[in-house]
């Protein structure tokens, strides 16, 4: 009995050593991001103000969020249009080495960004891409592995039958695609959408070498470029730019919840 309360309470000082660690960031984040006199230590503020968060959202912060939501909406959007059109057909057409090919998406999802970073910069440099969109087609030819894979699974629990009842009904192609496999597959699409849009977000290097002038970075090369500013941190500015900068994220996942919970049970791959 006393070895049982012993435990409990190694369990409770070990559970409560975890929650500060834990807490003691975000509680840190929080009370500098509110305090307009913020040092940079974790203390309770002597006055509470959104002057931080003004700051977050004016001037070039303010233009590096709307870059942000561009890059990573016009990067999901166009991920799930090019791997909708590409899957589609994988899932159902029988061709000639399609488990090869795969497989090889597979290995080719491995692979480091950076590996193929020259190649795609120096192919946006000659078409003259080395801009915020030059970034949303790097992007999406980076995400197409995983998306092509992953939309075909989704495709690939579709039930052929319906697709066929509704072909001798006299629907056509885009119509069975439309009002049949892609509203049974929106769990899946919405997978798709929000693991592209946040890939895109939280990507730091692409835009970087990509967007080359001030006006086109997004937020994430701005959270670099904010550290050091004048030859001091503003840690006000500072938590209250990276609370702003991880709202979208967690709201696009609040969005999409209820496909996404479906979505998430089939990820899978499958030959």
């Amino acid at each position: 009995m006393e070895s049982n309360a012993t435990t409990s309470r190694m369990t409770a000082i070990a559970l409560s050593f975890m929650a500060v660690i834990w807490v003691s960031p975000f509680s840190w984040l929080i009370l500098n991001a509110f305090n307009p006199d913020a040092s940079g230590l974790l203390e309770i503020p002597k006055s509470v103000g959104l002057d931080n968060f003004a700051e977050a959202v004016s001037g070039d912060a303010g233009r590096q969020f709307l870059n942000s939501l561009i890059i990573a909406a016009g990067t999901a959007t166009l991920s799930v249009l090019v791997g909708i059109a590409a899957a589609y057909p994988l899932s159902r057409l029988r061709i000639p080495g399609r488990n090869a090919f795969l497989w090889t998406l597979v290995l080719l999802r491995m692979l480091p960004s950076v590996g193929v970073l020259v190649p795609l910069y120096f192919a946006a440099q000659r078409s003259g891409l080395l801009n915020q969109l030059g970034v949303i087609i790097s992007l999406t030819i980076l995400n197409l592995p995983f998306t092509l894979l992953l939309l075909k699974n989704f495709f690939d629990t579709v039930p052929i039958e319906l697709e066929e009842a509704a072909y001798v009904e006299g629907a056509s192609l885009l119509q069975i695609v439309t009002k049949i496999v892609l509203p049974m597959s929106r769990a899946g699409i919405a997978v798709v959408w929000f693991y592209s849009f946040t890939g895109a977000w939280n990507e730091f290097l692409l835009p970087l070498i990509f967007a080359r002038v001030q006006d086109a970075f997004p937020m994430s090369v701005g959270l670099y470029a904010a550290f050091g500013q004048q030859g001091a941190i503003n840690y006000g500015f500072l938590t209250a730019f990276s609370i702003i900068y991880a709202a979208p994220a967690i709201g696009v996942y609040f969005l999409l919840r209820r496909n996404m919970n479906t979505g998430f049970a089939g990820v899978g791959v499958k030959g």
